[in-house]
Formats: structure tokens, C-alpha cells, sequence
């Protein structure tokens, strides 16, 4: 079968599988500890409306311990098949009896026709204590003493976690304290130790209860056999005895401390002063609770919400729940939240209620939701979502704020990209139920949340009971919603009908239940009545008068399954009332000196928290029932006896399992009725049996030539649900060491998944069990290979931490760490020989993606920089090497892999991570423009460069686009970026600044671009002159405005050609300066160069356009022969609408032999069909004539033309 399991490491590897074979087996390790599990596959819930004149039970469950009446303990068939519980003890932490024995047995009592067992999976439990490690524990040389003596310093200081804090059960006080109240009662009562009232003062059980009346401890446990929570508090908040400190522990089943938060957590300083307020106390704390997502909330009566992992890790930032619109709004700097009446955790979050009667639904999701789901949340509602600091960001807080943004917003860019989504984030929708309270004239007493995948909408529902005995139901889109979503049932003539036979009037509610498959809710009202109703409230299921018990509420009110609701009264132990008003009561708490207990229901039990044991009271399993009844005739009751002949050599053995085999399918029947049997089970040898039994009815179903894995070849389902059924008690069994602590069932195991099992023990620190369990039972190889990084994690961080007292890891290298890890990632083994091929192949494989970053992270965080970069350099992922890179504060490392990546995104996330790396201030950016351009790849640069020339295009800073090109070496773009951006300042510049600034801008502009040509000498000599000169133009400019005081003789202009044809067309309009503004653009075109020819356009061009005829008839006459010819000045006529003696003047000019063509030309322009027709005959061009037959519309011309032709 296997060899004994030693630590998480070995515990699942070294057992073989279980396959179903022909002949018996065992399918466990004779000594393997743990248990197995409830699997209840019966008949549907028993829950059903009824008449209430059945309510009455026939005895009283409240009389004194005599008068009750005696729980009937279920026979066994035999000795052997007796079901004795497991206690799951470790010498370590648990003890036995005096007598060797353990305390009790497992007893099956009626609800009923319905049996219960309560079975003790935990005891002796000493909660919050730390087991000393391997490593922790190693013996020292015997030359040693002084480092023998603080290694037993280091012992005691591990089983003592806080010396300042003293345990009574499940609270801690401060130790002050206690010594204050023990002095005090002993100076009441003398001083005389020999007396004996004086020692019982004293004794643990007398102080611990005195403690009690001035304290309140919050015990809460995660659904599924998950961690427990635990913290002590004062019931004042201005308590000073206690202090104004205390410490919220996370423990697993068996008492194992997993972590420890101090309260009140630093993260919530700031945001405690911004609302006016100093600090918080452990007296502030109103409500403690876990979800099913293994999200820890702690709820302060402020309002103040904090959400934390099973490692103590916040989650979220804190944030105030219900807002006090009166102080403050969420975007106010400084929020304030309402005092509460009420908090509820439930599953999905946390409901809390104020005292103005308004109401608020916090829904904690992740990213395993559909971001629809928040998308289509209330308009009202908004989101906390947590602010990612960078890993070299100055501090060690998880958190510096959170973004509060509105259901339908987008978390902002800067804090998570599609790379890293918000792991965890709340969805908080404000509910106006103090309005519908006022206009009905009730208050509301206690809340309860119907989660939502049970209700109608899909959407969670809040249950809130009011003060005149109704419940209104509020539902979580109120701003589309009928009356706000408010509904009031009025269940007032439902509820209480007991109460109203016996002459009480009905009394409005003070606690409610869901029941698991929230079909129904149970109510417990302030005249003392348990009703359990429907959640339609169509239908009244039971009402159960508990009020000779006593007029207080119970402390505690859940479900046990779906069939029954259970309380817990001080004074009374655990009360259990069933569908049908029968009851069973169990004594807990200080009847047994167990002191306080808390109640933590389940899908398909109630789990017992004591002081000092963890126990689950449970329907015992149908099928179980019909195994194991006396005079059972069942088939599985016939295998299971036959196995039973056959282990104690019977020789009618064979003959019994024969009789089972004369029915067609009597055996299949058999067969799976003992394995669902021993899933449901939780002690090891009961296990074994039933499964022997089913090992055994699978000999004789293989000999069967009729067999279903005779008639394919292939397994039986019997043989298939039989190997599974083995694993998974394995899995059990292992996960219910105290070591790991987790108290699960099989229907809870069920509801998980196994990939959710695994997923718990990772969260749990528990990540080499997890790694051995994902292999075991063949998951994912997502699931597998996460599971194993995270073991390598585990690997690395422990290797760090002991360094310093182990002699074996501190002479570890980083390479052999490295190496180390590298294996367990891989899931090589270190005996490679025992390896089959086909597991060497496997081994052999790639691991997903992600895998060596995040081991990576966990060495980084260690201290480990040297195995950290060994591990990244085997990345695969670009995304996850990118994100390890950035993590770790290697950012010019990440940007080349991105770079190799060819990923535009990755590269800008790169320098956008190191951009946030660095301070603010001047000198921070001369940094992060200096390490970019230096160490950064050059994709990575020249996209910076491009995005801050964008920037700059754009009428942003200009100073990050220059730095990053002068440094670049880059001097003529840059010269000319800031050209450019002079040429574009007025278009962007805003309106109101006047023109002369804009001017004096633009120069300034222009003489910084002048300086950067410089900088690269004879390269940029050509840019810099036209720079230059342009500024001397505007300064022309500026001179001839203020001469002729216009603005028209010198508009704004970027060209020297225009510049002088605004002086030419203004002589125009001013005659009298013709002459000397002639003279000036003379000047103005000598002093920059202008050619004579192009001298020469300019002046046609600007006299013909300002109607300067004559001087442009005199300007052509100044000279015998224009530079220029005379065809500019017959075009510009022509243009003009001259007549046609000013256009033949120039044209008459034109007498050469080259210019015929241009006459015929101009002629065409003009329109002078005849002159051209005449000049074309002269150029002997027939093309020429019939393109002006082509085009003029003339009779006679076209005739001319049809001549000539």
C-alpha cells in the first residue's frame, strides 16, 4: 500500500495509487492518520410546510439533565464495525485521558427519524500555539551551551507567541490586566494562599469567566473547515484597563497559529485621522467574519471596513462602509462613516446597518468575476480597489490609498494595466432604507443577506427586521427599482402564532439564518420563539418556543445542513430543533467546562468551537444508516458482512457474496453503497473496512463473464468511483492532520473542487501539501505546476529565514537554492531512476507560463536578489518576465525583454514602472531621462522620444522632449522641434494673451532653437543662419509697424517674400511713401539675399494685385531687357482684366524668335483667338490651329482655322 507519510513533502508521494484490481487490497497506510468525509446523497431536505399544531415536542428540552430524555446510541453490527471518532492527536499539541482512552465515542442520536452524530475532530487544543519547526529544532553541539541556550529561548519564545498577552480558551488579555484583576480579587478575598476559596479566585476557569463580563471575544471560522479567527476585546471602547492594543490571530482547526495581525493596523491611520479621528481601540470592533473566498472582514462601528487574507495580508485599503453624508463624500478629502447598529458577514461580503437606518451591501470580488457583474451594479454604488505601490516606493505598506470610482467607471490606468488587474476589489452599494423606515414609522433590529446566487435578481438581497415583527427585503439596484427596491413581507400574522396561543403578544426579531440552500430562514424572535419560514414568506415551516430556557437570544444561531437550525444559550449547551419540532440537546460550554462556544454552520454540518475542541454535529448519511443498522438487509449491509466472514476466515464468506450476485446489479448497488459509506466517514479503520467490503464485492464483480469491464475491456464505473473515492479520502485525511488543521467534509470537499481544495492550501501556507495533492489526484497542469511554484516559493523564503540559525542552509549557495527550486518547479525527483518514461517526459516538459517569475518574486522578497535573477532568466513568458523584472526594480532589464519581445505595451509599462520609481522634483527627472537614454534599449528611447514630441506638438512641456534629444546627441531635430513649435505657438497659444507676448514668445522660442544648433557646430551651421535670420526678420518687421504705424505694411510672416510684397502693396494705399517704402523692400531683399530675378516676380506680383498699373508699366520700362522677360508682366495684365493695348505693350516686347510660342500662349490666355491663330500660322504648328478651333466658339475663327488646316 505504501510507506508511512512523513510531512507535507512526502505525505501524498509515497503512497502508491489504489487501483481496483480482482483481489483484495488495502487502500490506505496501516498507519496513516486523518479522516474521511460526509457525503449525503439522500433524500431531498426535509423541510416542508406543515400544519403548526405539530410544533409541540413531547418532552421538555429545557427541564434539568434528568428529565431529559436519554440520546439512543445507534448499535454496530459487530465489534469490529463500531464507529469510534478520530481525535486527529499529535503529541505535540494534544494529550489523551489519564486512562489511556479517548473521552468519548461517536453516538448517533434521533432528531426525529432523522440521526445525528457529534464527533470530536480536535482536542486538547491549545489555541495559538507555534510548533517549532525541523530546522528550528536541530540540536546543537555539545560544546556549545550558548548556543544550546538560545535555541530553548527560541523554543519557549515560539510557545509563547506574545509574552505580553495571557490565553484563556480562545481570548487574549493583555497580560497587565489579568494581573490587575487577579490582585484585586485576591486582596477582595485575603491574602492566604493555603485557603481554598482564594486558589479557585485564581484558578484559570474563575478568572477566564470574570474576564468575561467586562470582555467579548469575537471567534468567527472560514466556511468549508477553513481557518479561525479569534480577537478579545472590551465591551467599552474607552476601556483603559485593557489597553487600547490587541491582536487578531488567524489559527487553523487543530489550534496551529497561521498568522497574526496587530489592531488597529497602521493602513487605517490615515485614513481615521482624515475623518477627525486619533486613532481606534479594540472596543471599536462591532463585527468579525469570514466569506467563502477566505477574505477575513473586521468591521468597526465607525463603519471602517478591513479586509484581510488567511496570512494576515491586507487586501484592501480600508475604507468606511456606510458614509456619513453629512461630514463627507467620497470625493471629499476628508470621508467619515456612519456609527452602526448592525454588521452581518455573509459569504459574498458584509451588510452593515447605521443608526440613522440607512443601510449598505459591501460585495468583496476578484478577478475571477465577471466584470459585467460591477459593470451592471446600481448607479449609487462605487468601487475600493486597492493603489499598487511599486517595489522601490519609500515605505512598506501594502497600500498608500484607494481609488473610489463609480460602478460603471474603469479602474484608472495608472494603478493596474491589463498586464496586472486588481486582484480583489469591493463593490459598495448604499441602500436608503432609513427613508422607508420613517415613512412606516418602524426601526430595524437585526440584518441577514440572502446571497446571491439564490436570489431572484441574481443579485445579493438584505434581509432587515423591524420593530413590529415584519422584514422588509431590500434588493441592490434601488435607483431603478419601485420604491427603492424595498419591500416590506409583513409576516406579522406568520410569526409568532405560538407565542399568541400562550397569551404573549408577537415581538419582532433578533437574529436570522439562512438556511444553505437558501430556501429557507430562520428567525429567532425577542419573546423567545424559533420560526423557520420560506424565503418567499409563503410558507411557515416550524415555530419552537424555547422561552423556558430562558428570555435571552441565544449567541449564537445557525444551521446544522438544510434539516436543522441549531442555538447555543450559556446556559443550556447546543440546542437542536428539527422540521418537525423535535429537538436534541447537547451540553457544551461551561456546563462542561468548555467555557464559551461558537457555532459555525456548514453546507452539511455545524462545526463546535470550544476552548479547548473543535467538533461538527452532522446528520449521519443515509447511507451509512442502512450499513450499519442492526438486522440490515441491504446490499451494501449483505457486502459488507460477507467482508467481514472473509477477513475472519469464515468459510461461508464466499457463499454470502455469492447470494448478493443471484440479483442482476445487486452487487454494482453493494459496491457503491460502501464507498459512498466510507466517504462519509471519519474514522480511519471504519474507512478501511468499508472499503475493504467494496474491494472485495469488486473480486467478485471482475469474475462475472457478464461484467461491464469484460463485455469493453475498460474499467467498471464501480471500480472508477472506487479509486476516486480512495483519493479522496487520502486528501482528507491528510488536509484533517493538525499539522494543516482543516476540518472538511466530503460534500464540502465536493462544493470546492478539488482545484479549490488546492487553491485553500496554498492561501493556508501550506503550498508543498498542495503541490503533493494536485499530483496526486492528476489535476490541471495549470493547477500542478502554480502548486508547485508556489512550494518553491515556500522553498526559497524558508531557505532565507533559517540561513541565520541552520548550519546546512546557511552554507547554501544561490545557485544551489536556484537549482533546488528549479527541480521542485519542474517536479523532477531526486531518485531519477524511479521514474517511469513516461514520467521522465512529463517532468521533462516546460512549466506554464509564470511560473520561475513568480518564485522569483517570493526570492526577491526574501533577500534572495541572487536566485532571483537565475530563476527570471528561465522565463519564458515575456508578460511575466516583464512584470517579475519590474517587480524587482530591473527596469532597463525589463525593457530589453520587451524590446525582444516586440511589444509596444510591455515597453511602455516598462519605463511608465521606472518613471514611477523615481521622485518628482528636477532631479528625479534628469534621473529617469538619464538611466532611459543609457541603459534603456533604443525601441524603448525612441518611443519616449516620440511620445513626449507628441506631448509637445501638442502645446505640452517641451523641457522632456528637449532633454531626452539633447542628450541623445540629437541637436538639429531638436533644433527644430523647437522651430516648429515656435511656428505653431499662436495656433495653440490660449486667447487671452496678446500678440505682442505671443511675439516675444516666439523670439524667445527661436533664439533657444538657435542655441541648440550651436551646440552641434558645422553640422547645424546652415540651421542656424536661417534661424538667425529670421529672427532678424522679425525684428524688420517689428521696425517698419512702428515707422508707418500700421501693421498692414508688415503682417506677422515667417518669409522675407512676403514680407517684401506687404511692403509693395502697401504703397498703394499710402502714395505719398511709395518711394521709400520701395526703397525699404530694396533694402529689405539686399540685406537677406534675394535674387534680382526673384526680386523681380515679387514686385509684378504685388503691384499687379494691389492695381499698381502704372508703376508696374514703368518697373517693366526701367530697363531695356527684364531679367525676368516681358511674359510675367503680360500675365499678370492678362490676370489683371487689362485691356488689350496694356497687354500687347508687354507683348509687343517680346520680338524674339524663342518667344513665339509664349505669344501664342498669352494670346490663348487673353483670348485673342485671332492673334494666336495668326501666330500659330507663323510657327507652321497645325496641332496649335485646331486647338484653337477646339476651344473658341467663333464661327469665323473656326473657319479661319478650317483654312489654314
Amino acid at each position: 500500500s505504501g510507506e508511512r507519510a512523513r510531512g507535507d513533502d512526502e505525505l501524498m508521494t509515497n503512497i502508491l495509487e489504489c487501483d481496483p484490481a480482482p483481489i483484495r487490497m488495502n487502500p490506505f497506510d496501516d498507519d496513516e492518520d486523518g479522516g474521511g468525509n460526509d457525503h449525503d446523497n439522500g433524500p431531498p431536505n426535509r423541510l416542508q410546510t406543515r400544519s403548526i399544531g405539530r410544533t409541540a415536542a413531547a418532552t421538555n428540552p429545557f427541564a434539568d439533565d434528568d428529565d431529559i430524555r436519554p440520546s439512543k446510541e445507534r448499535p454496530r453490527p459487530s465489534s469490529s464495525s463500531s464507529a469510534i471518532r478520530s481525535t486527529f492527536l499529535d503529541s505535540h499539541v494534544f494529550s489523551k485521558d489519564d486512562d489511556g482512552d479517548l473521552d468519548d465515542t461517536m453516538q448517533w442520536q434521533d432528531l426525529g427519524d432523522l440521526p445525528y452524530r457529534r464527533i470530536r475532530l480536535y482536542s486538547n487544543v491549545v489555541w495559538g500555539h507555534v510548533p517549532m519547526s525541523d530546522a528550528t529544532t536541530a540540536t546543537a553541539t555539545p560544546n556549545n551551551n550558548a548556543t544550546q541556550q538560545q535555541q530553548q529561548q527560541q523554543r519557549r519564545r515560539q510557545q509563547q507567541p506574545n509574552s505580553n498577552e495571557e490565553r484563556f480558551g480562545l481570548s487574549w488579555y493583555p497580560k497587565p490586566y489579568v494581573d490587575t484583576l487577579r490582585a484585586h480579587q485576591s486582596s477582595v478575598l485575603g491574602n492566604d494562599d493555603d485557603d481554598d476559596d482564594n486558589r479557585n479566585v485564581s484558578s484559570a476557569s474563575t478568572l477566564s469567566a470574570l474576564l468575561s463580563t467586562t470582555t467579548v471575544t469575537f471567534v468567527s471560522a472560514c466556511p468549508n473547515g477553513g481557518p479561525i479567527a479569534s480577537v478579545t476585546a472590551p465591551l467599552t471602547a474607552g476601556s483603559a484597563g485593557f489597553g487600547p492594543k490587541s491582536t487578531i490571530r488567524i489559527m487553523n482547526n487543530a489550534g496551529r497559529l497561521l498568522a497574526s495581525v496587530a489592531f488597529p493596523p497602521r493602513e487605517a491611520m490615515a485614513i481615521l485621522r482624515s475623518s477627525n479621528r486619533s486613532t481606534a481601540n479594540p472596543g471599536d470592533i462591532l463585527a468579525v467574519g469570514w466569506t467563502a473566498r477566505c477574505i477575513l472582514v473586521v468591521v468597526l462601528r465607525d463603519s471602517l471596513t478591513l479586509c484581510y487574507d488567511m496570512e494576515g495580508k491586507m487586501v484592501l485599503p480600508p475604507f468606511f462602509a456606510l458614509m456619513d453624508r453629512s461630514s463627507g463624500s467620497l470625493s471629499s478629502s476628508s470621508p467619515s462613516g456612519m456609527n452602526l447598529l448592525e454588521a452581518s458577514v455573509y459569504e459574498g461580503g458584509v451588510a452593515v446597518l447605521g443608526t440613522d437606518g440607512n443601510a449598505a451591501l459591501v460585495e468583496l470580488l476578484d478577478e475571477h468575476d465577471d466584470p459585467s457583474y460591477a459593470d451592471g451594479a446600481d448607479v449609487a454604488s462605487w468601487r475600493v480597489v486597492p493603489t499598487a505601490v511599486s517595489s522601490s516606493s519609500k515605505g512598506d505598506t501594502a497600500f498608500q490609498g484607494a481609488e473610489t470610482i463609480s460602478s460603471r467607471g474603469t479602474v484608472p490606468p495608472s494603478t493596474y494595466s491589463a498586464m496586472t488587474p486588481p486582484p480583489h476589489y469591493a463593490l459598495v452599494t448604499p441602500l436608503p432604507t432609513g427613508l422607508f423606515a420613517k415613512s412606516k414609522h418602524f426601526s430595524y433590529g437585526c440584518i441577514a443577506v440572502l446571497p446571491r446566487q439564490y436570489a431572484p435578481s441574481r443579485r445579493p438581497e438584505l434581509f432587515l427586521s423591524t420593530s413590529d415583527g415584519s422584514v422588509v427585503v431590500a434588493e441592490m439596484l434601488p435607483s431603478t427599482s419601485p420604491n427603492n427596491g424595498l419591500t416590506d413581507v409583513d409576516c406579522r400574522s406568520k410569526i409568532g402564532r405560538t407565542a399568541a396561543s400562550s397569551g404573549r403578544s408577537p415581538a419582532p426579531i433578533v437574529s436570522m439564518s439562512f438556511a444553505p440552500n437558501g430556501r429557507f430562514l430562520a428567525c429567532f424572535t425577542a419573546n423567545s420563539v424559533l420560526a423557520v419560514l420560506s424565503t418567499t414568506f409563503e410558507s411557515i415551516v416550524l415555530e419552537f418556543d424555547t422561552s423556558a430556557g430562558g428570555s435571552s437570544p441565544p449567541r449564537s444561531m445557525g444551521w446544522c445542513g438544510e434539516d436543522s437550525v441549531v442555538m447555543y444559550m450559556k446556559n443550556l449547551g447546543v440546542l437542536m430543533v428539527g422540521p418537525y419540532g423535535d429537538w436534541l440537546r447537547f451540553p457544551c460550554g461551561h456546563e462542561d467546562g468548555a467555557g464559551d462556544v461558537y457555532l459555525v454552520p456548514e453546507i452539511d454540518c455545524c462545526r463546535v468551537v470550544t476552548s479547548s475542541s473543535v467538533e461538527i454535529l452532522q446528520r449521519v448519511p443515509p447511507v451509512t444508516v442502512d450499513l450499519l443498522r442492526i438486522g440490515s438487509i441491504e446490499p451494501g449491509a449483505l457486502l459488507l458482512d460477507a467482508s467481514d466472514a472473509f477477513d475472519s476466515g469464515s468459510p461461508n464468506a464466499e457463499e454470502a457474496a455469492r447470494s448478493i450476485t443471484q440479483q442482476e446489479g445487486l452487487l454494482e448497488e453493494a459496491i457503491r453503497e460502501c464507498v459512498a459509506a466510507a466517504e462519509g466517514e471519519f474514522d480511519i479503520p471504519l474507512q478501511k473496512r468499508l472499503l475493504r467490503a467494496a474491494s472485495y464485492g469488486l473480486h467478485f464483480s471482475c469474475r462475472d463473464e457478464n461484467s461491464y469491464s469484460r463485455k469493453t475491456g475498460r474499467p467498471s464505473p464501480e471500480a472508477v468511483t472506487f479509486v476516486k473515492a480512495a483519493r479522496k479520502l487520502r486528501t482528507l485525511n491528510a488536509m484533517r492532520k493538525p499539522t494543516t488543521g482543516f476540518a472538511m467534509t466530503s460534500a464540502q470537499y465536493d462544493s470546492l473542487t478539488p482545484k479549490g481544495v488546492v487553491a485553500r492550501l496554498m492561501a493556508a501556507g501550506h503550498p508543498s501539501l498542495a503541490s503533493c495533492i494536485s499530483e496526486y489526484l492528476k489535476l490541471g497542469r495549470q493547477v500542478r505546476d502554480y502548486a508547485r511554484a508556489m512550494k518553491a516559493a515556500a522553498f526559497v523564503t524558508s531557505c532565507s529565514a533559517l540561513s541565520s540559525t541552520n548550519a546546512s542552509f546557511s552554507l547554501m549557495t544561490d545557485s544551489q537554492i536556484a537549482e533546488e527550486a528549479i527541480r521542485i518547479i519542474r517536479g523532477e525527483r531526486k531518485e531519477a531512476e524511479k521514474l517511469s518514461e513516461k514520467e521522465k517526459q512529463s517532468s521533462s516538459s516546460q512549466p506554464s507560463s509564470g511560473m520561475f517569475s513568480s518564485v522569483a518574486l517570493a526570492a526577491h522578497r526574501a533577500g534572495r536578489r541572487g536566485v532571483a535573477d537565475l530563476l527570471i532568466m528561465l522565463e519564458q513568458s515575456p508578460a511575466d518576465k516583464v512584470h517579475a523584472l519590474l517587480s524587482i526594480g530591473s527596469y532597463a532589464d525589463a525593457a530589453a525583454v520587451a524590446a525582444r519581445a516586440r511589444d509596444p505595451d510591455l515597453i511602455f509599462a516598462a519605463m511608465s514602472a521606472y518613471d514611477r520609481s523615481v521622485s518628482d522634483n528636477d532631479d528625479g527627472k534628469n534621473t529617469y531621462f538619464s538611466g532611459v537614454i543609457n541603459k534603456f534599449p533604443m525601441e524603448a528611447v525612441n518611443m519616449l522620444t516620440t511620445y513626449y514630441s507628441r506631448i509637445a506638438g501638442l502645446g505640452g512641456d517641451v523641457k522632456p522632449m528637449m532633454s531626452i534629444l539633447l542628450r541623445r546627441q540629437r541637436h538639429a531635430e531638436a533644433g527644430c522641434k523647437m522651430g516648429k513649435r515656435a511656428m505653431v505657438l499662436v495656433q495653440t497659444a490660449s486667447s487671452t494673451i496678446a500678440e505682442n507676448e505671443l511675439e516675444d514668445q516666439k523670439v524667445e522660442t527661436l533664439k533657444e532653437a538657435s542655441n541648440i544648433f550651436s551646440l552641434a557646430g558645422k553640422d547645424c551651421a546652415f540651421q542656424k543662419t536661417c534661424t538667425d535670420e529670421y529672427i532678424d526678420l522679425i525684428a524688420d518687421q517689428e521696425q517698419l509697424r512702428q515707422q508707418y504705424g500700421t501693421i498692414d505694411v508688415a503682417p506677422p510672416s515667417s518669409s522675407v517674400t512676403s514680407t517684401i510684397t506687404s511692403i509693395l502693396q502697401y504703397a498703394a494705399t499710402n502714395p505719398r511713401s511709395a518711394h521709400l517704402l520701395f526703397s525699404d523692400a530694396d533694402k529689405l531683399a539686399k540685406k537677406y539675399k534675394v535674387s534680382e530675378k526673384r526680386l523681380w516676380h515679387v514686385k509684378v506680383h504685388a503691384f499687379s494685385t494691389s492695381g499698381q498699373w502704372a508703376v508696374l508699366r514703368n518697373f517693366a520700362d526701367s530697363r531695356s531687357k527684364s531679367p525676368i522677360g516681358m511674359k510675367p508682366f503680360a500675365l499678370a495684365a492678362i490676370r489683371g482684366r487689362q485691356g488689350e493695348a496694356e497687354i500687347m505693350h508687354y507683348v509687343g516686347r517680346m520680338q524674339g524668335q524663342s518667344d513665339g510660342e509664349d505669344r501664342y500662349e498669352l494670346f490663348c490666355e487673353a483670348g485673342m483667338w485671332r492673334k494666336a491663330v495668326d501666330e500659330a500660322v507663323k510657327l507652321g504648328d497645325g496641332r496649335r490651329i485646331a486647338h484653337v478651333r477646339s476651344v473658341c466658339n467663333s464661327i469665323d475663327i473656326q473657319s479661319l482655322c478650317d483654312k489654314y488646316i
